[in-house]
């Protein structure tokens, strides 16, 4: 299970978005969710210069400034959880305990808040 990512994401007169920009790890199942919140951004981000017919480089590298490092973060998350958690509950000759993190009530809902991070505007205007 691997994931990667493009150091640009653009050129003139195009905007990677999605697992073409960013692909993810199975883990955790965020790449669909990630995809939507780079279109969503990019929506929020390009609709007005699109409207005025003149999408500038600088409007797409926002675009990639804005959800880098929460697209990194998550793909880091999922490779921690993918050496601490998955790799040791598929050894056969290991014993398994999920890690404390995910026993505690108060933290099992962590993982679904941390695939939101970094996403500021969730509706497109």
């Amino acid at each position: 299970m691997e994931s990667s990512y493009l150091r640009k994401w653009y050129l003139p007169g195009l905007l990677l978005i999605g697992d073409a920009a960013h692909v993810m790890s199975p883990v955790g199942g965020v790449g669909i969710n990630y995809a939507i919140q780079d279109a969503v951004v990019a929506a929020n981000v390009l609709s007005e210069a699109l409207r005025n017919g003149r999408v500038m480089e600088a409007d797409l590298a926002r675009v990639q400034r804005q959800r880098y490092w929460p697209t990194r973060f998550i793909q880091r998350f999922q490779a921690f959880i993918q050496e601490r958690v998955i790799r040791t509950a598929l050894d056969p000759n290991a014993s398994f305990a999920p890690p404390a993190l995910f026993r505690l009530p108060l933290l099992r809902r962590l993982p679904a808040r941390i695939v939101g991070f970094g996403l500021r505007k969730v509706h497109v205007e």
